[in-house]
């Protein structure tokens, strides 16, 4: 891809993730000189103008969030590129080092580990959910580990925009997240605060023992196990768990 400067500001410099909603861009404000990131919307969902409706809602409901452990939203926008497609895209904090699923691909974490990165995550979750804001998607690709060892929840109230449906079906970028999925998401009912909850669960079960409570390689099969079973209990993975 070729330099491009979103709104005469934002300079992109270099691809950094790419996910069922979007790429993310490492950038520079110009006008403020500090290294951001932007996420640009896929084109498919830059074209929904319902989606994209809900999707500014929610970045602006996201943006008055200010917490150490959140990922700040700066500003959202769109314009038309060269090729004549309409870009869409979010404006956030550049936070720098890996994420938590880059961490756990080196294997379990210790148990007090678990417990200092759940306790943060739950602070997080704490002044959103105050502030009337549901994650919807924390997984441990959304929680960032900065160069200084920060950790920070991203795309806070974004993925409502997404799934508002309730449909795990109609909505790619949810495959790979069912992992993660309460019961009442998987049956299509509106999540609230304690779906966040469970999800941090389910994520600090895999910290424990390096894997989710429940695999398949059918999505939908993930899903019906959430609402139908009890996970192994984590002793039975690992022993010496406190």
């Amino acid at each position: 891809m070729p330099s491009v400067t979103l709104s005469e500001r934002y300079v992109l410099e270099a691809e950094i993730a790419r996910g069922g909603m979007g790429v993310v861009w490492r950038a520079r404000d110009e006008v403020l000189a500090r290294p951001i990131a932007v996420k640009i919307l896929h084109e498919h969902l830059s074209t929904d103008e319902a989606f994209l409706g809900r999707f500014r809602r929610e970045a602006l409901a996201a943006a008055r969030l200010t917490h150490p452990n959140i990922v700040a939203i700066y500003d959202t926008g769109n314009e038309l590129g060269p090729d004549g497609v309409e870009r869409n895209y979010i404006v956030m904090e550049y936070c720098g080092g890996r994420t938590l699923e880059t961490l756990l691909s080196n294997g379990p974490l210790a148990p007090e580990r678990v417990a200092d990165i759940g306790a943060t995550i739950c602070d997080a979750l704490a002044y959103a959910h105050r502030h009337d804001v549901v994650h919807r998607d924390i997984k441990p690709a959304n929680v960032l580990i900065t160069d200084d060892g920060t950790l920070k929840v991203a795309d806070f109230g974004i993925a409502k925009a997404a799934f508002v449906t309730g449909d795990i079906t109609t909505t790619g970028s949810i495959l790979g997240t069912v992992t993660y999925i309460s019961p009442e998401q998987a049956r299509g009912q509106e999540p609230d605060a304690r779906s966040d909850i469970y999800a941090l669960g389910v994520v600090s079960y895999e910290l424990l023992v390096g894997r989710p409570p429940f695999a398949e390689d059918n999505q939908i099969a993930i899903a019906m196990k959430h609402i139908r079973e009890e996970p192994p209990p984590v002793r039975s993975l690992r022993a010496g768990i406190p």
